[in-house]
């Protein structure tokens, strides 16, 4: 199995939003400050490339309450692994 990993949460929401499972999340403390970024990772597929360029060309529609709701949950996960104890 390929994987495809992004930092970019937009794009992770809409690919949760329509039901590409999310294999894991994984953060990076990066810039002056430190802070958590994540990284999402999910399964390379056609399909999901078909929808990474149907995103990048703004030729996607997506329930709008559905696509937040998943973007602060992905956040949230980002914080709670950032804040967990190692």
């Amino acid at each position: 199995m390929t994987s495809f990993t992004t930092r970019d949460l937009y794009l992770s929401s809409v690919l949760v939003t329509l039901k590409f499972p999310l294999l894991k999340v994984d953060i990076q403390m990066e810039g002056q400050h430190q802070n958590a970024v994540g990284y999402f990772t999910f399964e390379k597929t056609e399909d999901l490339k078909h929808i990474e360029s149907r995103y990048l060309h703004n030729d996607l529609l997506v329930e709008p309450r559905n696509y937040v709701a998943i973007m602060r949950n992905l956040k949230d996960q980002v914080t709670n692994i950032a804040s967990a104890p190692r």
